[in-house]
C-alpha cells in the first residue's frame, strides 16, 4: 500500500497554496482574487495542521474564510467580527512579540480584503503583507519570508496591472472578463 509521509504531503500542500496565492493578485476581478485566497489559506493551514502548528493553522483557517466572505460582502460590521476573530486566535497562540506583527498584518489584510475597490483592496493587502515579510524576517523563516515577497512582488505586478496600466480602478463589479 502507498503511504505519503506527513511532512511531505505538508510540504506539496504548501507548494499549491504557493501557487494559488501567486496567481490570485494576477485576476482582476475583486471576488475572483478573493476566492483564489480562500483555496491559497485552506491549503496553507492544512499544511500546517500536518506540521502538528495548531496557531498558524487556525489563523489561515479564519482567513481563508474571512476571504470567502469577503467576496460576496464589503459589510463593516462583519469586517469587524473577522478583526475580533484575528485577535482571538493571536491571543490563544501567540508566542512571542514577533507574532504581534502576524496578527497586525492580518488586521491590515481583513480591512483590506473588505474594500470594494479592486485597487484599493489591493494596496491595502499589500501593506499586510509587507507585516507578514517582516514577520517572516525576524521569526528567522526564509521560506516564509520568500513566499511572503512572492506576495508582494505579485501584488505590485497585478496592481500595475489592473489598476495603473489601464487606468481601471477596478470598482465593484468591474472585470467580468477575467485576464489573467
Amino acid at each position: 500500500m502507498f503511504e505519503i509521509d506527513a511532512f511531505l504531503l505538508s510540504q506539496v500542500l504548501a507548494v499549491i497554496s504557493f501557487g494559488f496565492g501567486l496567481g490570485s493578485y494576477q485576476f482582476k476581478n475583486r471576488r475572483t482574487i478573493l476566492l483564489c485566497l480562500v483555496v491559497c489559506n485552506i491549503f496553507n493551514a492544512s499544511h500546517f495542521f500536518l506540521l502538528g502548528r495548531p496557531g498558524p493553522a487556525s489563523m489561515l483557517l479564519v482567513t481563508g474564510l474571512r476571504y470567502s466572505v469577503a467576496a460576496f460582502t464589503t459589510n463593516s460590521r462583519i469586517m469587524m467580527l473577522f478583526i475580533a476573530a484575528t485577535a482571538g486566535v493571536y491571543l490563544v497562540f501567540a508566542t512571542n512579540a514577533v507574532s504581534l506583527l502576524a496578527c497586525i498584518g492580518t488586521v491590515i489584510a481583513t480591512y483590506g480584503s473588505f474594500q470594494a475597490d479592486n485597487c484599493r483592496l489591493r494596496l491595502i493587502v499589500m501593506v499586510g503583507i509587507s507585516m507578514w515579510v517582516t514577520h517572516n524576517i525576524l521569526a528567522a523563516t526564509p521560506m516564509g519570508a520568500i513566499m511572503e515577497s512572492a506576495f508582494l512582488i505579485s501584488g505590485v505586478v497585478g496592481y500595475w496591472r489592473h489598476c495603473r496600466v489601464r487606468g481601471d480602478r477596478g470598482g465593484v463589479g468591474s472585470g467580468e472578463g477575467e485576464h489573467v
